[in-house]
């Protein structure tokens, strides 16, 4: 399977959608905000995520709800693979990519990834101090509390955001990068959001042929980039919604800048992440 595997708010949701686009040249930004259609084309490309109960429920001998963490990282590699079977039934020429926001790592000593079931992932990566801006809408909390959240080594989902989910395992902001900068047993392309914004195209051009793409041609790319640029896909979710916004926003799409923390962020909170995360931040071009 390919996935698209980030810290939250790193343009995982924009490179599914042009991805999507891709493959489907003729979709519209209104078509492509409403993929929580289980009857629509566009579903059957973008609605896998490997946090759905429903591929633990299929391998889990007791309840998904009474399964204790410990229990359900040991049930993930079972849930994987029927996952993969999901993904090989519903694709077409391009495989769908999945949605992942888990560290490359361990958790009690059970790694969360395999190459078994892992052919490929793209890591979206983006600054930090930018993300605190738009996670803490998301989460209903405040700058300083996701600073603090974004730190945290144990830092999870609780379990509470979406019911039919199971827990994703963040890890701090620098380990989930680092993680996947350094993981050498699954190819990994890692791009960085500030490159997607400021080159598309060409940007674009390069994850999908990392991907191996058919039929992989710079108009293609240019016309995806089109159908998925930010401004009409902010507009079709105004008309009509989207369905990966929680309940504390009133936009899922929220600005799409690159360097809006600059007027937003405090600056004490901003110095904050910036000693948390200095080394890896360096490491990416933010400092």
């Amino acid at each position: 399977m390919h996935f698209v595997v980030s810290y939250p708010k790193s343009g995982n949701t924009w490179i599914r959608l042009a991805a999507t686009a891709y493959t489907i040249p003729d979709v519209e930004p209104s078509e492509l905000v409403a993929f929580d259609d289980q009857n629509s084309r566009v579903s059957r490309v973008m609605r896998f995520t490997d946090q759905r109960k429903y591929y633990y429920r299929s391998v889990s001998p007791i309840q998904i709800e009474d399964a204790s963490l410990p229990i359900e990282v040991r049930l993930r590699p079972a849930a994987m693979l029927v996952l993969e079977r999901e993904v090989s039934i519903a694709t077409a020429d391009i495989p769908p990519l999945v949605k992942s926001h888990h560290f490359y790592g361990e958790v009690n000593d059970i790694p969360l990834w395999h190459s078994d079931w892992t052919d490929r992932v793209v890591n979206p990566v983006r600054d930090p101090r930018e993300i605190c801006c738009s996670y803490s809408e998301h989460l209903g909390k405040t700058y300083e509390e996701t600073a603090e959240f974004m730190a945290r080594v144990g830092a999870r989902t609780t379990g509470e955001e979406e019911l039919d989910h199971v827990h994703h395992f963040f890890s701090s902001w620098s380990n989930h990068v680092r993680g996947w900068l350094e993981a050498d047993d699954i190819p990994v392309c890692t791009v960085r959001y500030e490159d997607l914004h400021a080159q598309p195209a060409q940007t674009f051009y390069e994850v999908f042929d990392f991907l191996d793409f058919p039929n992989l041609s710079r108009g293609r790319v240019q016309k995806a980039v089109e159908n998925t640029r930010f401004d009409r896909i902010k507009e079709a979710e105004k008309e009509q919604g989207f369905v990966e916004q929680s309940d504390n926003q009133d936009h899922f799409f929220r600005s799409g800048k690159t360097d809006g923390w600059k007027e937003e962020l405090p600056t004490d909170v901003a110095r904050k992440i910036e000693k948390d995360h200095g080394e890896t931040m360096e490491k990416l071009g933010y400092l």
